[in-house]
């Protein structure tokens, strides 16, 4: 399995092709926007299976994974961390 971590300083709607070409099974990506409200049908469409936590809809940590790879989170105590996403992939 190949799991990506990126800090993609927003707007990654207009930086999916970078991932594309990555290819991997999940990525983390920091600074991202929810994609429950994002605008862009790519963004939508790429973000199919994913989970996600931020202080806005504009600056959040997302889990994104491709279809048939389970991803459900944990629920632990944050403390005060604002953005953490314990989650289980595929169990």
């Amino acid at each position: 399995m190949v799991i990506v971590s990126w800090n993609c300083n927003g707007a990654l709607r207009t930086k999916l092709q970078v991932l594309r070409d990555l290819g991997a099974d999940v990525y983390v990506i920091q600074e991202c926007e929810d994609p429950a409200l994002a605008k862009s049908g790519a963004y939508s469409s790429w973000a199919s299976n994913y989970l996600w936590v931020g202080p806005n809809k504009n600056r959040g940590l997302g889990i994104f994974a491709k279809p048939g790879i389970s991803l459900k989170q944990v629920d632990l105590d944050p403390g005060r961390l604002q953005s953490f996403l314990p989650c289980r992939i595929n169990d």
